[in-house]
């Protein structure tokens, strides 16, 4: 695995103005204490990189070894006159020595999701980049937009389409690396940028990405970046303390509220001991089954689940504040085991079991706390991505144990927590145990004794090709014009059904009476809701189809960003028809009609208001700048309208004439719109800055 990371932070930072005079501004604090930096190393040896090497300018080369000490590798650029970021990185290549380094801009704060994905993907090609298919509208406009091409990079520059995404300044880099770097500084000179290697790579088909949409990360270039940056910071802590192999009700449920208050207590300059914590819980837990055991069962739930988000808080602490240990660890994990089983033993006290079959019952219930944990850890819970994603879906994990036991208690059904125990975290074991055995397989099986190894059967013969439909195009389209035509036929036959049963006794199922009316209702819901559903998908699809296309139009907005917009859309549509629809259809079901249809309706009402605040936050975010532009420039065209209207006039309002505000500008640009920047853009250590 690679182990060495290179860091360029030998940028000017002129945008930061006198801020950045003494100081390079990686080293400006997101929080008291802890800068920019100190959250890219923290990143970085969490992630297992144990050499880094920081490539600064020669005044700041003393502020960078008197913060890390020997924990980094300071290598200063020695250089006359101005210089790109592209001679930082051959300066730190040459520090590095032979073979794969990552590659991080020391002014990029972002989400160690992010480098784990990207180690992850590494390959042979020169340049493996981070793209955010659906960045933010006014990081689109000054990003190094990527160009993408049957799934690979096919050009990268700032005034490049903006409808694949950006480049988020974080790359992996191959041996192949070194070669175009100095290739390209031979050929620009030390004025060139990383962005100029990346072109050079893509032309050799050298340039691959790692989709990393969704995730957090900010290039700081501005002052109003630092602070966006220092107001993004608990969240970013927050995130980075979920776990990969976390299970659903830690993911949903207990990590929010848990990593709030740890980030809280750490961002106060508070940093409690993990182990008291882990004593927390523990004491927690106790309380729980101590009050399950007296029969105070909805206390006992609550304690339980208590314990359960608090044993969280143990590791959180001990990560942000860098107290981790093999000794916290190992307690932690005893507790843990403790608790649990003092639990399951207070849920046998009060179901009443008892005799043989209650001893058994309790025994495979204590054998379920450690089952599970046993098989996983014994195939790699923290290093074999199956497990992984296995863990995150789990109904055995911890987490939902005591989820399931504090739901057990509060409704008086410990007996129903037993047999829980006794039964999902083997039932879950087993099902690991067997899915590794096929995702292992180390080689060929050698075949069975008197049995060929697999070869097509004789004779071969070769069937006519039918003709049938190809293409995902023809299949949605057909998909789409038949489910439209299939709907148009089923309401229509219903409405005439209706007329034809008017007046029809009702039909008597299973003491249940159902009029035809009703009846018809119900199957009118269900055509619109099962053709409505396939129309949904179809558009869908033509809705990927068509994003490109609409993001070449509107310009300065990605492709992600289209598609989730039109997606929205799409989506609100099918939600007002079932609004329409569906209450009015369930209220014909006898019986529970009336309380369904309420229900349905308060449902899709909450629904159509969630997406209609999504649609909003995409408007926001990602069509912003477009929405400014267009405004500016219609108060343009009605200044000019006025001001013709005025000439016409013979005269003008006091004050207009000679106003700055309402000169036209030059070469006829609209006034307040800026021409887009020059390929390089102004100071920073972005890829494609100049330093």
């Amino acid at each position: 695995m690679t182990t060495t990371a290179v860091i360029l932070a030998a940028g000017s930072a002129t945008r930061m103005g006198n801020h950045s005079r003494d100081k390079p501004k990686c080293l400006f604090e997101l929080a008291p204490g802890l800068a920019i930096m100190d959250l890219t190393l923290r990143w970085l040896r969490e992630a297992g990189f144990d050499r880094i090497v920081v490539v600064t300018r020669r005044e700041f080369s003393r502020l960078f070894e008197e913060r890390y000490g020997g924990g980094i590798e300071v290598v200063p650029v020695e250089a006359e006159g101005g210089f790109g970021n592209l001679y930082s990185l051959k300066v730190g290549i040459e520090a590095a020595g032979e073979g794969d380094f990552v590659l991080v801009m020391s002014d990029h704060v972002f989400e160690p999701e992010m480098l784990r994905r990207l180690l992850e993907m590494r390959g042979d090609s020169a340049f493996t980049l981070c793209l955010d298919a659906n960045p933010r509208w006014d990081r689109v406009e000054e990003g190094l937009k990527v160009v993408l091409r049957e799934g690979r990079v096919d050009w990268v520059g700032k005034r490049a389409p903006a409808i694949y995404g950006i480049d988020t300044g974080l790359f992996y880099c191959s041996s192949r690396a070194t070669e175009i770097v100095e290739e390209v500084l031979r050929e620009r000179g030390p004025g060139a940028t990383v962005a100029d290697a990346l072109r050079r790579a893509v032309e050799d088909s050298q340039v691959d990405h790692v989709d990393v949409t969704g995730l957090l990360w900010l290039d700081v270039d501005t002052p109003e970046d630092l602070e966006e940056a220092r107001r993004m910071l608990p969240k970013l802590l927050r995130r980075s303390l979920i776990k990969p192999g976390d299970g659903p009700v830690s993911r949903y449920l207990n990590r929010p509220v848990s990593t709030a208050l740890s980030v809280g207590l750490y961002l106060r300059g508070r940093c409690p001991s993990p182990n008291l914590v882990s004593l927390a819980s523990l004491a927690l837990g106790l309380a729980g089954a101590a009050a399950a055991a007296a029969g105070r069962l909805l206390a006992a739930a609550a304690a339980v689940q208590l314990s359960s988000i608090v044993d969280g808080v143990d590791g959180e602490v001990a990560r942000l504040c860098g107290s981790a240990s093999r000794f916290g660890g190992a307690l932690d994990a005893l507790m843990d085991r403790v608790a649990d089983l003092a639990v399951v033993a207070a849920a046998g006290i009060a179901a009443g079991v008892s005799g043989a079959p209650g001893v058994a019952l309790v025994s495979a219930a204590a054998g379920g706390v450690f089952v599970y944990s046993y098989s996983s850890h014994l195939l790699g819970w923290a290093s074999n991505s199956w497990v992984i994603r296995f863990r995150r879906w789990s109904p055995a994990g911890r987490d939902v144990r005591l989820l399931a036991a504090a739901l057990f208690l509060a409704v008086g059904r410990p007996l129903g927590f037993l047999l829980y125990m006794a039964v999902v975290p083997a039932a879950a074991s087993a099902v690991m145990l067997a899915a590794s055995r096929r995702a292992d397989v180390p080689g060929k099986r050698a075949p069975r004794a008197g049995i060929e190894p697999w070869r097509p059967p004789l004779p071969e013969v070769e069937r006519r090709p039918t003709r049938r439909i190809g293409g995902e195009v023809e299949e949605n389209l057909s998909s789409l014009l038949a489910s439209g035509l299939w709907l148009l036929i089923s309401l229509t036959v219903l409405t005439a059904a209706s007329g034809a049963v008017a007046g029809l006794p009702p039909l008597e199922l299973g003491g249940i009476s159902v009029g035809a009316d009703e009846l018809i209702a119900i199957l009118r819901t269900v055509a619109v809701v099962y053709f409505g559903y396939r129309l949904l998908m179809a558009g869908k699809f033509f809705v990927d189809l068509s994003s490109g296309w609409l993001a070449r139009r509107l310009g300065a907005v990605t492709r992600s960003a289209v598609r989730e917009a039109l997606t929205d859309l799409i989506y609100l549509t099918f939600t007002a028809v079932l609004i329409w629809f569906l209450p009015a259809g369930l209220q014909a079901v006898p019986v529970v009609g009336g309380a369904a249809a309420r229900a349905s309706a308060l449902t899709l009402i909450a629904v159509f208001f969630l997406i209609t605040y999504d649609l909003a936050k995409v408007f926001y975010r990602s069509f912003r700048g477009i929405y400014d532009r267009a405004v500016g420039a219609l108060a343009e065209r009605l200044r000019r309208a006025a001001r013709r209207v005025e000439r016409r006039g013979g005269g003008s309002t006091p004050g207009a004439a000679g106003s700055v505000a309402t000169q036209e500008p030059a070469g006829g640009e609209v006034a307040g719109v800026e021409s887009p920047p020059p390929e390089g853009g102004p100071g920073g250590d972005g890829p494609g800055d100049q330093e």
